[in-house]
């Protein structure tokens, strides 16, 4: 019996869309003082812009202080460029160790000198300006320092800057430099007591602002808050020093603004953040435009108003804070050392608000400007382990959203890296565990990992252990470990997790304030108690859940992207209870829900076709069957959107698989509004909107342009050039190592997506001109009715509401109702051949043909025996499960019957009509007439790494009595070594491909099921391999695949995709294909090919003549019955005996035909 509506609409929350794991968004970065200095100069530091050699500079370095400012005298007087650079070297060395503003001043001075004499041309050109630049900014930066003293030289009448006293300074600046360089702590802590020195001997505003800033360093570093409190009394301090109108009051206020954002994060204070903002934008406007620490100012703007944006949800205060951002970023100069801090808050702001908004140009945008943070900034610099864990976890973040595994795998290992090189102690240690712990328990739902769950549990166990009480993020490290224990529930089934997780996120909700955090929380809490309900059918675990999903969408905004998540799951658990109950209130609020979701446009595509499908199944309930199909229909067209062709296919496989029968579900839902040609032309249009959609893609890529190249050159090129870089089987990405910078790695991805794009403009380009509307389009009524000329086609729609067959004729279409045919049942009865396929194959056969093949042939007028060389000729189009049952074999197979379907027409099969339109856009007028005249023979005798070596006895057998028929075809036989990437090359130029051997499926991942090769072990020749090929411009007439199980995909949720052996070479070019649906007899495949390609030899190598070979072998095989147990060619059976219970003459079965 097939699945009702009422179950279909209270399917488990879990099976419509991934648990969320939840990770803290990434807070715009601390403020910045505006006494901060410049960084390395590239990742060897300062030094390492000189050509010094090694063992001089060795030397040097082992020098005391008095001998290195002594060796700095001996080229004083010296012309030659190598002595020159080697003294700036000495004094900058000098400077470094000891501060000394002289030898900085005659390090500055000798470099302006060695570069006036440089010509444009000069070989060294670059380098030694680079060495210049460095100067210059090392100065602009310490005269800021000095501003404040200077002053007040001035009128005393000392303006000197080689004074002893300034060396302190000077040394402070170093030691800073140091510390953000090498993140050793005591570098800073040393800087600190002699800033505190200087202040003890004349407390300066800049020198107090200076104290304070280094303070907030060491505040960031510890999470100690003493150090915070200090520098905050040194900030005001400072401030109520300065007179007003002082040129020092800009910068105190501005240590002071960058202090109050870090005491609201830590005290919550809504007063704190607004007086920040208030004197920031103060300082932006009266500060020069040129002045050195605007861009800081800008900066700490920005993340003033992003941290207001998140507590008031204000997206004025968000665009506010991303324009600030830019402009702070867009002020810096292009070598300034802290530009990685204005980027990083940039990205952080363009990316909440793509969470906000669902944008995912800014998403895009966001990862770009994280990834030019971590490659501007010199491995060592401490801060560049945030600015990873930061891209890790945008990175992370468009994985959910467009879910290539690849940006996955990327992301975990960005923050791993981070992880490793981040001190223990460090507080923003929880915030790098907390995103590895939510990124590893995505990939275990993604691959089904229990070591990723594992170690997920690990990394938030310890992120809520290192984390205080009082610190803001305990409460996303509990929510993060609450999921992670939940999950591992659904996995292993022990209560005890389950309890614990909803424990932990009561507590996290505890200490949540009322934003879309605690939002977040709730409808975490809501989905761990919905699933102890279903353990434990705990009326109060339901009610509450759904108490505290209401709560959830209550605070959520009304178009905020994440509202549709709480929205499916509440209406989930409301369906429930209404199925408990009979409630129908809670069945239409649930309803209500449904819509509401789907009408959010900021929700991602994927998340708007599960409420789509879920609304039209309550719908469909209550027999509103117009307003349900109109919903299906517009989630069948969103389809392509959730399978870019940007994407790997591995990663579509993943996606696609949740919407599985969905166009199925569409069309039969829409033959309830009309059932007339007109209906059924609407409903196959669904079909093929919904299903084979990766296929789909290539064949758009892979069409035939000739007509667009006569009449629209131009754009015929344009389409070509994209095509080609979107459809290239070369993974780069796969080539790219972890050491390689972010830039490069993402400059892959977004080229990828960028063509993408320009594909899909260029396509709405083309359909504008004349004749060509409907390019790449499903087929048009038109072209259906073509398709079916001279043969007719018949396309079963299997669904839980109805089956129907809609039969293609060449003058019509129609829809025929199979009121016996149920999903159910179709189920069973592949169970059933799958346990014992012999035991269960003559029902099998006798069932399918009273309930699909008989009312479809006799509604055709096919109702006689005919001869094979009078037989019609049908295509065959099975959805979903069917596509694994032989109709064409279906029948009544007992001595002299003929109910049969191998008795009245001659079978093939397609998986769609754009398949069949598609294979004859490439047609050729004599198929037999190819340039090639080669054919590529396979044949594994033996096959290394299975048992018994994979022996078969009679494949050599088959390809001899090929090769011995060659001559006769006019076909040239060669055999290359049997190795995957020499049959690649081979099978460019073939006519026919012939491979005798084993086959693999495999079930879990069906683009990994292979032809077994000497090197499968290692280099396994998979249907990802041959569906990569492009052989379109000289195709392959036949490829023929005699080893088991080339047509079979058991993935059911994949079952409309047809990914397997047999699709794989028709997308790579082949016109015909013959294989099988499961094992195969060695012994009988030789009669199979022999028959075949006799044919081909006596009636010409034409379409019709293949089909109609493989029609007579298997009519033959039939006809014979074979009482002997044989051996087969699947490589899981080898050494074993296939069942021959009762009846054997099953072997003809499983070879099917696929082509044009």
């Amino acid at each position: 019996m097939a699945p009702t509506p009422e179950e279909e609409a209270v399917r488990s929350t879990n099976e419509s869309n991934d648990r969320r794991v939840e990770i803290e968004a990434p807070r715009p970065s601390q403020p910045q003082t505006p006494v901060d200095e410049l960084g390395m100069a590239g990742k060897d530091g300062w030094m390492g812009l000189f050509d010094i050699d090694e063992e001089i500079a060795s030397s040097l370095r082992g020098m005391s202080d008095e001998e290195l400012r002594s060796f700095s005298l001996t080229y004083e007087d010296s012309a030659c460029d190598k002595h020159i650079e080697l003294q700036i070297y000495t004094c900058f060395l000098v400077f470094l160790r000891t501060g000394s503003p002289e030898h900085f001043q005659q390090a500055i001075q000798l470099t302006r000198k060695w570069n006036e004499t440089l010509t444009i041309d000069h070989s060294d050109r670059t380098r030694r300006h680079q060495i210049g630049d460095m100067m210059v900014a090392w100065e602009l930066q310490l005269n800021l320092f000095l501003e404040d003293k200077l002053s007040s030289r001035e009128e005393n009448g000392r303006v000197s800057t080689s004074d002893e006293s300034d060396e302190p300074f000077y040394r402070a600046v170093i030691l800073r430099h140091a510390y953000k360089q090498t993140g050793n702590v005591d570098d800073l802590r040393e800087a600190i007591r002699i800033t505190e020195e200087i202040v003890n001997k004349s407390p300066m505003s800049t020198a107090l602002g200076n104290l304070a800033a280094l303070l907030v360093e060491l505040y960031q570093r510890t999470g100690l808050g003493d150090d915070l409190n200090r520098a905050f009394e040194v900030a005001n301090t400072a401030v109520d020093l300065v007179p007003e109108g002082h040129p020092d009051q800009n910068s105190c206020l501005g240590n002071l603004a960058a202090l109050l954002p870090i005491r609201f994060k830590q005290l919550g204070s809504v007063d704190d953040l607004n007086r920040a903002i208030e004197i920031t934008e103060t300082l932006v406007k009266t500060v020069h435009q040129n002045h050195p620490s605007r861009s800081i100012y800008l900066t700490n703007l920005g993340s003033c108003l992003g941290w207001r944006y998140e507590l008031e949800n204000s997206l004025n205060d968000l665009n506010r804070a991303i324009e600030v951002a830019i402009m702070a970023v867009n002020a810096m100069p292009r070598d300034y050392s802290d530009q990685a801090v204005g980027l990083n808050t940039l990205g952080e702001l363009i990316g909440q608000r793509f969470l906000r908004t669902g944008s995912v140009d800014d998403l895009n945008n966001a990862i770009d400007k994280f990834s030019k943070a971590v490659d501007t900034t010199p491995e060592g610099n401490p801060f560049r382990v945030g600015y990873m864990r930061n891209l890790g976890l945008w990175i992370g973040r468009r994985f959910r959203r467009e879910h290539s595994l690849d940006d996955l795998n990327r992301a975990i290992d960005l923050v791993n890296m981070a992880e490793n090189a981040i001190p223990r102690e460090h507080p923003d240690r929880p915030n790098i565990l907390i995103t590895l712990g939510a990124f590893l328990g995505w990939r275990c739902l993604r691959t089904g990992s229990t070591d990723d769950l594992t170690r997920a549990i690990d990394a938030a166990g310890k992120a809520v252990d290192f984390t205080p009480d009082e610190n803001p993020i305990r409460a996303c490290c509990l929510n993060n470990l609450a999921s992670l224990l939940g999950e591992r529930f659904m996995r292993m089934g022990e209560i005890d997790d389950l309890n614990r997780a909803i424990d932990t996120a009561d507590l996290a909700i505890q200490i949540t304030n009322k934003n879309i955090a605690r939002a977040s929380r709730l409808h975490n809490l809501g989905e761990l108690l919905a699933f102890r309900f279903k353990k434990t059918g705990s009326a109060d675990d339901l009610n509450r859940a759904i108490d505290v999903g209401n709560m959830a969408v209550d605070i959520m905004p009304q178009d905020h992207p994440e509202r549709s998540n709480f929205l499916i799951d509440l209406g989930t658990y409301l369906c429930w209870r209404s199925q408990n109950t009979g409630s129908a209130d809670d069945m239409n609020h649930a309803l209500s829900y449904f819509k509401e979701g789907w009408s959010c446009h900021t929700a991602s595509p994927s998340m708007r076709i599960s409420l789509a499908d879920r609304a039209a199944e309550i719908l469909c309930l209550q027999s509103k069957w117009g307003e349900a199909g109109q919903l299906l229909r517009e989630a069948v067209n969103l389809l392509p959107t959730v399978s870019p062709r940007s994407l790997k296919h591995t990663d579509k496989q993943d996606t696609l698989s949740k919407f599985a029968g969905l166009a199925s579900t569409a069309a039969a839902v829409s033959l309830y509004e009309a059932e007339d040609e007109e209906g059924a032309y609407h409903a196959l249009k669904l079909l093929e909107l919904g299903r084979g959609i990766i296929a789909s893609v290539l064949m758009d890529m892979r069409v035939d342009v000739s007509d667009l190249k006569q009449k629209y050159p131009t754009l015929a090129r344009e389409f070509i050039s994209i095509r080609d870089e979107l459809d290239d089987p070369v993974d780069k990405l796969a080539s790219l190592n972890l050491s390689d910078d972010a830039t490069f790695w993402e400059s892959h991805v977004k080229s990828r997506r960028e063509a993408d794009q320009r594909f899909g403009e260029l396509i709405k380009t083309i359909r504008a001109k004349p004749e060509f509307h409907n390019f790449l389009l499903p087929p048009t009524r038109d072209e259906l009715i073509a398709a079916a000329d001279p043969d007719p086609i018949i396309i079963v729609n299997l669904s839980s509401y109805r089956c129907d067959a809609f039969i293609i004729e060449h003058n019509r279409v129609r829809v025929l109702k199979l009121c016996n045919l149920t999903l159910e049942e179709v189920r069973k009865r592949v169970r059933d051949l799958r346990s014992s396929r012999f035991a269960n194959m003559m029902p099998t056969l006798k069932w399918l043909w009273e309930v699909v093949c008989r009312p479809c042939l006799d509604a055709l007028g096919f109702q006689e025996p005919t001869s094979t060389e009078d037989c019609p000729h049908i295509w065959w189009i099975p959805t979903g499960l069917l596509s694994q049952l032989p109709l064409h074999a279906a029948g009544c197979h007992l001595e002299k019957s003929t109910d049969t379907v191998l008795d009245r027409v001659v079978s093939s099969y397609a998986s769609s009509i754009k398949t069949l339109v598609h294979g004859r856009r490439h047609h050729l007028d004599n198929p037999a007439q190819l340039l090639s005249n080669q054919a590529l023979l396979v044949a594994m005798h033996t096959t290394p790494g299975l048992s018994g070596n994979g022996a078969l006895r009679f494949a050599g057998e088959e390809v001899s009595m090929l090769k011995g028929l060659c001559p006769s075809l006019q076909l040239m036989p060669t055999s290359p070594t049997l190795r995957k990437e020499d049959i690649l090359e081979s099978l460019s130029g073939c006519k026919i491909f012939h491979f005798a051997g084993h086959g693999r499926s495999n079930p879990m991942e069906p683009s990994q099921s292979a032809l077994l090769l000497e090197d499968w072990q290692t280099n396994p020749l998979t249907v990802g391999d041959l569906r990569d090929r492009r052989l379109q411009e000289s195709p392959p007439f036949l490829g023929y695949l005699s080893a088991c199980s080339t047509g079979s995909n058991e993935a059911e949720d994949l079952a409309d995709e047809a990914i397997h052996l047999i699709g794989a070479l028709q997308l790579a070019g082949f016109r015909h294909v013959v294989g099988t649906l499961w094992e195969v007899s060695d012994e009988h495949c030789v009669h199979v090919a022999r028959v075949l390609y006799e044919t081909l030899r006596d009636e010409g190598m034409t379409d019709t003549s293949v089909s109609r070979g493989l029609h007579r072998a298997v009519k033959q095989l039939r006809d014979v019955e074979i009482k002997r147990e044989v051996q087969g060619r699947h490589a899981s059976l080898v050494d074993s005996k296939m069942e021959t219970g009762g009846y054997t003459g099953f072997f003809w079965v499983p070879y099917v035909h696929f082509g044009v």
